[in-house]
């Protein structure tokens, strides 16, 4: 069987993930890793060599990809556009960290050219497989409200962007699925960190069917909080994801034993990915919706005051 090469841009604690990810999928076969400092890509290179690897370390991008059919992009989020787009001109499909890229302009770019080279594009949206696991992306009714709080301590880890596309964007991913619908309004208030780059910040959104959406995201704060509400008309569904409680009052059938069903979306992202590869199914979280993230976010950082 024909194995899919892949390499990872980013020799950091996300691109070891990845590649983790890669190898446990039989279909699949590690190539190397890509970092601007070279001895730290042969350092994590060395230590996912096997004895029938022939994992490397590489500084320079286009001989890694002359080597490989796809590429992960898990660098800082300043750089997806600049890799993605390199590795997608090369002919490389690739599966790219959220953000797709900070600037909308830049991502919409990115789906332009994979769909011209015919390439799988795929963001890293993991968190809705473990809406899919609930059953919350199966929902026809869109909900009448959403509260989304996602509140972490200080980490310079994803600083290089705002708090919106660092940790607010997958909260709008999931609220744009859930409401089919797109924002009318967007309200913000930046509550701490530059204006350009807030740490901490507050979004509203009222979408174009009525529906109305509340988030909160902080890199800042001594405490952590992650939790969500959604509000159907016939009840509520609560979820605090530290505390591991799903209370559900709605109609819907919806499964609070989603942990057991999903216990590890970022594998089941890779395996799709490398499924989309192979024909064997669609991209399952595209181009277009990374994108679309960006746009919302963009949005909400130049409304914030």
């Amino acid at each position: 069987m024909r194995k899919i090469k892949i390499g990872v841009a980013g020799a950091g604690v996300f691109g070891n993930n990845h590649a983790n990810k890669i190898k446990a999928d039989p279909r699949a076969h590690l190539v190397g890793f890509l970092d601007h400092d070279l001895g730290r890509a042969e350092a994590l290179a060395n230590a996912h060599k096997s004895e029938s690897d022939d994992c490397r370390g590489f500084d320079d991008i286009a001989v890694l990809l002359a080597q490989v059919d796809a590429l992960v992009v898990a660098v800082p989020a300043i750089h997806h556009f600049e890799i993605a787009q390199k590795a997608l001109a090369a002919g490389k499909h690739c599966l790219v960290e959220k953000p797709l890229s900070p600037e909308y302009s830049h991502a919409l770019a990115l789906c332009k050219l994979a769909a011209k080279n015919n390439l799988v594009l795929q963001v890293g949206h993991q968190e809705r497989y473990i809406f899919e696991a609930m059953g919350l992306l199966a929902v026809m009714e869109s909900p009448r409200k959403l509260e989304a709080v996602r509140i972490g301590l200080p980490s310079p880890r994803g600083a290089d962007v705002s708090a919106t596309l660092d940790l607010m964007v997958h909260d709008i991913d999931l609220a744009a699925l859930l409401f089919k619908s797109k924002p009318k309004q967007i309200i913000s208030k930046r509550l701490s960190g530059k204006p350009e780059n807030p740490d901490a910040i507050e979004a509203y959104i009222l979408f174009e069917n009525g529906g109305e959406a509340s988030f909160s995201a902080s890199r800042a704060s001594q405490t952590r909080d992650r939790r969500m509400s959604i509000e159907y008309e016939s009840g509520k569904v609560e979820i605090d994801f530290f505390q591991k409680t799903f209370e559900n009052t709605s109609r819907h059938p919806l499964r609070a034993n989603y942990l057991d069903l999903i216990p590890d979306a970022m594998q089941a992202a890779t395996n799709d990915f490398i499924s989309a590869i192979l024909g064997e199914k669609p991209v399952h979280i595209s181009g277009d919706d990374g994108a679309n993230a960006v746009r919302i976010a963009n949005a909400i950082d130049a409304a914030s005051y």
